[in-house]
């Protein structure tokens, strides 16, 4: 039998990560649920499918207080689903000195939340032309819906277009006057500078241009944009080819922060190269 004793000002290991856990997530709506500690573990569990979203240097503070705890988490802005374990916080003894224990609890504070998808009203516009075979078509329409239903989204509408601006321009102004909130355009062929077809469609409707690239792969020919109306900010992706297929790529990061009202800096787009190979 090996037994340990606890000296004056020892914290009991499940105890001392589960005070941990009740400060590092958000006091309101962290859509997070601590688990039962045992054995020196607490798991946090989302609540919903969304992003999990913390300061990765909070985190690294958190973790350089002391190596006798240690705070694993997703990474930064993952999808999530909901009843998943995303962070689990772990006493490496069997016990933690409470000044150690609230050094670390004070630099925890309101350090992890999970932001849920908002049911978004999407529109897809597809532009066509001879070369491109309808069962494309076809997948696109069932892969997007697909996407968008692992997000929590099911107000879907899709069209189709000649591959021209005035086409294109005409059916990005159905969709901003059909009140979409964002609109996702697959375009016949794939986008190859900002004067292509998606990117002239934007501008002609008063849009402008973020990005038009990113480095991810795959995803690089993405274009981002934004769209005006009244005070309402429609913003309009460009997707890229491999988006007709159900695997994850580079436009999946940018419609998950979308999905949850999230603003995209073109700094946070560089970020993406880091991991960026798919």
């Amino acid at each position: 039998i090996v037994c340990a004793k606890l000296e004056r000002d020892d914290i009991e290991e499940n105890k001392a990560v589960h005070e941990i856990s009740k400060k590092i997530i958000f006091k309101s709506k962290s859509n997070l649920m601590i688990d039962k500690p045992k054995q020196g573990r607490c798991n946090l569990v989302s609540s919903v499918n969304g992003l999990i979203k913390f300061n990765p240097k909070q985190l690294l503070s958190i973790n350089s207080v002391t190596d006798k705890i240690a705070v694993a988490s997703l990474k930064n802005l993952s999808f999530v689903k909901k009843n998943q374990v995303v962070i689990s916080i772990k006493a490496i003894p069997f016990a933690i000195n409470k000044i150690i224990l609230n050094s670390v609890i004070e630099k925890s504070s309101n350090c992890f939340q999970i932001l849920p998808f908002k049911n978004k009203v999407i529109h897809l516009i597809q532009t066509i032309n001879e070369s491109l075979p309808k069962k494309v078509l076809e997948k696109t329409i069932l892969v997007t819906r697909n996407r968008l239903k692992n997000c929590n989204i099911d107000s879907f509408y899709e069209k189709k277009c000649e591959h021209s601006i005035t086409e294109l321009s005409r059916k990005i102004k159905e969709s901003i006057d059909e009140n979409a909130d964002i609109i996702l355009v697959f375009g016949a062929s794939a986008i190859t500078d900002i004067n292509d077809v998606i990117p002239k469609s934007l501008v002609k409707n008063g849009g402008t241009i973020q990005r038009l690239g990113m480095p991810v792969e795959p995803g690089n020919l993405m274009l981002l944009g934004k769209l005006k109306k009244n005070n309402k900010n429609i913003p309009l992706v460009g997707m890229p080819g491999c988006a007709r297929s159900p695997k994850e790529n580079g436009v999946d990061w940018i419609l998950w922060r979308l999905f949850c009202d999230l603003g995209i800096s073109k700094k946070e787009i560089n970020d993406m190269g880091n991991g960026g190979l798919l």
